[in-house]
């Protein structure tokens, strides 16, 4: 039996649908208020259960309810979705996150600190100028094409063509450089934010340790710390795994029990593609003479089961070995043969 209120806020850019159920299941209000007054809400009430939808400012209030003695639990905004009832209106949404919330297989995210959002802001503001590069160089590539101009597929040869005289129209030149002047200045930006990055994982005592594993590099380690580096909220490290994605689904009926691939949509997509191309440049390099358990277990692995459920495996237990050197404290030594 649920012993304490649950105040659920149903998170919005300038309006917060706030409802608050007592601990004998009794709406005690459902209200849109203003940011202010919802932190005075937070502030004036006793210990409760904060429950909220994962959105862009559930870390950030999710750690102000933090710090007035709250128990914050996120949760998926698909899983919240069956337990509203009549309408899509705020007020519904507020009573079904209230109501999700003390649903006893509930699954709820962890709230990021400080530290672990900055990381993240870095990995996805890293990202997002890497995929503006590459869609404003595939629309160069494809205006040169429709001019009979093709250009091979690296970076170099396409800065070649940008600088070099073409046989494009002239009424197209200035437009040429327009594009090439943008192209310049988002790769000027992305080298900024990459040497950040690097600078900031290079600064954390955390990253430096997960760095050590196979296949992980400044971006899987600075993702594996912003999900990771609060190991409490995970039993295990298979428990870490399976928050980020890398487990394979399950389908059981009548005690049969079938197991399926990796959800592509589960967990952090944008981590794990980072750790399994990681993963996958590690094993493409393995010698033929193995010096580690973990080398000799990789080569036996890709022989029986091929390369990419070998990247899968190597993630897997990248992100358990991970959790665990976190939870202890400890660095990774590798054990040699």
């Amino acid at each position: 039996m649920n012993n304490r209120n649950v105040i659920a806020l149903d998170l919005a850019k300038n309006i917060i649908q706030v409802a608050k159920v007592s601990k004998h299941d009794e709406i005690v209000f459902n209200k849109a208020q203003s940011p202010s007054k919802v932190r005075q809400i937070l502030a004036n009430s006793p210990p409760s259960i904060v429950a909220m939808e994962g959105c862009g400012r559930f870390h950030y209030w999710g750690r102000i309810a933090q710090s007035y003695g709250h128990e914050v639990r996120g949760m998926s905004p698909k899983h919240v979705k069956p337990y509203v009832s009549k309408q899509k209106t705020d007020a519904n949404d507020a009573i079904g996150i209230a109501v999700a919330a003390m649903q006893p297989n509930m699954p709820f995210s962890p709230v990021k600190n400080i530290e672990q959002q900055i990381l993240q802001t870095f990995t996805v503001s890293r990202q997002f100028l890497d995929k503006q590069l590459t869609q404003l160089g595939n629309h160069i590539r494809a205006l040169f094409y429709e001019y009979g101009i093709t250009i091979p597929r690296s970076k170099k040869a396409l800065k070649g063509v940008l600088t070099e005289r073409n046989d494009l129209p002239e009424v197209l030149l200035p437009l040429v450089n327009v594009l090439k002047a943008q192209y310049q200045q988002i790769e000027q930006s992305l080298n900024k934010v990459t040497k950040n990055l690097e600078l900031l994982v290079s600064q954390n005592e955390q990253c430096q340790r997960v760095i050590a594993l196979e296949g992980v590099g400044v971006l899987g380690a600075a993702g594996l710390i912003a999900s990771l580096s609060q190991t409490e909220h995970f039993k295990n490290g298979r428990c870490a795994s399976v928050y980020l994605g890398v487990t394979p689904k399950q389908f059981s009926s009548g005690g049969k029990t079938v197991m399926l691939g990796i959800d592509r949509c589960a967990g952090d997509k944008q981590l794990k593609s980072c750790l399994f191309l990681g993963a996958l440049s590690y094993i493409s390099n393995l010698p033929e003479k193995p010096k580690t358990l973990k080398q000799q277990w990789l080569l036996r692995l890709v022989a029986r089961s091929g390369v990419k459920r070998a990247c899968i495996a190597l993630v897997n237990k990248n992100i358990r070995t991970a959790w665990a050197m976190l939870k202890q404290g400890t660095n990774y030594q590798p054990v040699m043969i």
